[in-house]
C-alpha cells in the first residue's frame, strides 16, 4: 500500500463523481537541498521540503492540468470543480486521443535510491570544501558553483486502476574555476550512486581548475572552418537538439530539423543513441511514465539511422505505432500542462578513443570547446543554429592543445555537423544542468570542418 493510496484513490473518486471522463493522480514528496559557494567560500545552504500533487482531467476529449501543494481533500475537491467549470470553456484537445487504459506489472529499477542520502547532509559541506581545494590545487584562484541535491516519493494513481509508487535520490554539482577574470573553466558531476561521490566531485573541481589554468593569457580567436572536439557537456546540449527533438510534438510545431528523417542514414554508423528510463544512474528513470505503461530502451539512432521517435498513447495512435512509455505532462506555456511524449535519459554508445587520443589525432588546427551557453536558433526546421563558447576555449595544433583563444562562436547546422561526427570517445559522463535538461550520457565528440566565427565589436 503505497504511502498517499487513501487520498488518491479518494482524489479519482471525487473527479469521477464531478463527470471526468478520466485522471491522473500524481504526487511528489520529498525533501530538496542546495550548498551555493563562491570566492571559494560556502556563502547559502538551504534545505525545502515539497508535497505536491499533480492532476491531469479529461472530459469530452477537453484536458487541463492543475498542481495543488500541501493537498488536502477539501482544498482538492475545491480545485476539481473549478477544472469542471473551465473544461466547460475550453475547445477541445486535438492533441489528446487517449491515455493507457490497461494496467501492467512493472518493475522496480535497482539503484534509483541510495540509502547513503540521509547523511549526505551532514557531509555535504565537506565535500564541497574538498572541491573548492582540488580545484585550487589545480591552478584555480577562485571557486564557484552549486551542489544539489535530495530525495523524492512518487505515487501514481490514474482512473483506469494503475498504481504504483518509488522513490529515487539525486546529486547535481557544478563547478566554475577562475585565475582570473578571464581565464575560468567549468566542470559538473551528476547521478545517484554515492559510493564514490567524494572523488567524483573532487575530480570535477580539478578539472575546472586545470582549464581555468590552462586558459589564462588567451587571445582573440580567428574565424574559419575547423574540426570541432565537443566535451559531453558541450555535445549534450549540441546534439541534444536532435534526440529532444525525436518527439512528434516537436515535429507538429515545427521546431524539428529531423521531421523528415525516419529511417534515413542522419550520422555516421559509429553513432548509437537510445532513450532510457530504466538505467538506476539516470537522473531521468522511472519505473513506469505518468500514464502508468512501464519503463522502456527505445533506440533513437542506430548505426546513425533514425529508428524511432518518442511517443505517449495519444501520439503513438496519430502516427499508428506503439506508445515508447514516454509520456509525462509538458508545459506549453499557456498556464496548464499538457500529456505529451518527453525525453527520459539519453544514451550514447561509447567509441574506442580517450579524449588524449582525440586530441592526439588532431593534427590540422582544431577547436577544443569544453563549455557553452546561449544556444539559438535561427531556423528550428533546418537545424541552422549558434552557441557561444565560454571558459576554456582551446586550438590544438599538431596533437597537442597550442593556445587558448576567446571570443568565438560555433554557428553551424545540426544535420550538417552529425554527417561530420569524426570521431566519438570512450568518456561516457552523465550531464544534466541547465543547458543539458534532459540527462545525457555522452562522451567526447569530434565533428569535422565546422564553422567558426568571430564575436562581433
Amino acid at each position: 500500500m503505497g504511502q498517499f493510496e487513501d487520498l488518491l484513490q479518494k482524489t479519482i473518486k471525487i473527479a469521477d463523481e464531478n463527470g471526468m471522463d478520466e485522471t491522473i493522480a500524481r504526487i511528489t514528496s520529498g525533501t530538496s537541498h542546495q550548498v551555493r559557494f563562491s570566492n571559494s567560500m560556502i556563502d547559502i545552504v538551504k534545505q525545502w521540503e515539497e508535497e505536491k500533487l499533480e492532476l491531469f482531467f479529461v472530459k469530452d476529449q477537453r484536458t487541463t492540468q492543475i498542481d495543488i501543494l500541501n493537498p488536502n481533500l477539501d482544498l482538492i475537491e475545491d480545485r476539481i470543480k473549478f477544472s469542471v467549470k473551465l473544461l466547460g470553456q475550453i475547445p477541445k484537445n486535438p492533441l489528446y486521443l487517449g491515455m493507457e487504459e490497461k494496467p501492467k506489472k512493472y518493475s522496480s529499477i535497482d539503484g534509483l535510491f541510495d540509502p547513503r542520502i540521509s547523511a549526505f547532509t551532514d557531509k555535504a559541506p565537506d565535500y564541497v570544501n574538498g572541491t573548492i581545494n582540488s580545484s585550487e590545487e589545480a591552478g584555480a584562484k577562485k571557486v564557484a558553483g552549486v551542489l544539489y541535491f535530495g530525495n523524492t516519493y512518487t505515487e501514481l494513481l490514474t482512473s483506469h486502476q494503475f498504481s504504483g509508487d518509488y522513490k529515487d535520490s539525486y546529486y547535481r554539482m557544478t563547478v566554475r574555476s577562475f585565475v582570473d577574470r578571464e581565464s575560468s573553466g567549468q566542470d559538473l558531476a551528476c547521478g545517484r550512486d554515492l559510493s564514490k561521490v567524494e572523488n567524483i566531485l573532487s575530480k570535477a573541481g580539478t578539472n575546472a581548475g586545470k582549464l581555468a589554468n590552462l586558459s589564462v593569457g588567451a587571445k582573440q580567436g580567428k574565424a574559419g572552418t575547423y574540426d570541432v572536439i565537443l566535451s559531453p557537456t558541450v555535445a549534450g546540449n549540441v546534439l541534444g537538439q536532435i534526440t529532444d527533438n525525436a518527439n512528434p510534438i516537436m515535429i507538429m510545431f515545427g521546431m524539428s530539423p529531423i521531421a523528415e528523417s525516419m529511417n534515413k542514414q542522419i550520422a555516421p554508423d559509429t553513432l548509437n543513441i537510445v532513450d532510457n528510463a530504466t538505467i538506476g544512474e539516470g537522473l531521468a528513470s522511472r519505473p513506469f511514465d505518468i500514464e502508468g505503461k512501464p519503463s522502456k530502451i527505445t533506440p533513437i539512432l542506430n548505426k546513425g539511422i533514425l529508428k524511432n521517435l518518442i511517443h505517449n498513447t495519444s501520439s503513438a495512435k496519430q502516427y499508428g505505432c506503439q506508445s515508447t512509455a514516454n509520456s509525462d505532462f509538458m508545459d506549453m506555456g499557456l498556464g496548464s500542462k499538457t500529456l505529451s511524449p518527453a525525453p527520459t535519459n539519453m544514451i550514447y554508445s561509447p567509441g574506442e578513443q580517450s579524449l588524449d587520443e582525440i586530441i592526439a589525432n588532431s593534427i590540422k588546427p582544431t577547436i577544443y570547446i569544453t563549455s557553452n551557453w546561449y544556444t539559438r536558433f535561427t531556423n528550428y526546421m533546418e537545424g541552422t543554429f549558434s552557441t557561444i563558447p565560454r571558459d576554456g576555449l582551446f586550438v590544438i595544433e599538431n596533437g597537442e592543445i597550442s593556445k587558448p583563444v576567446r571570443n568565438l562562436r560555433l554557428s553551424d547546422n545540426l544535420l550538417r555537423m552529425l554527417k561530420n561526427i569524426d570521431a566519438v570517445g570512450k568518456d561516457i559522463q552523465q550531464v544534466q544542468w541547465w543547458e543539458v535538461p534532459t540527462p545525457t550520457f555522452i562522451p567526447t565528440i569530434k565533428v569535422k570542418d565546422c564553422n567558426i566565427t568571430a564575436a562581433t565589436k
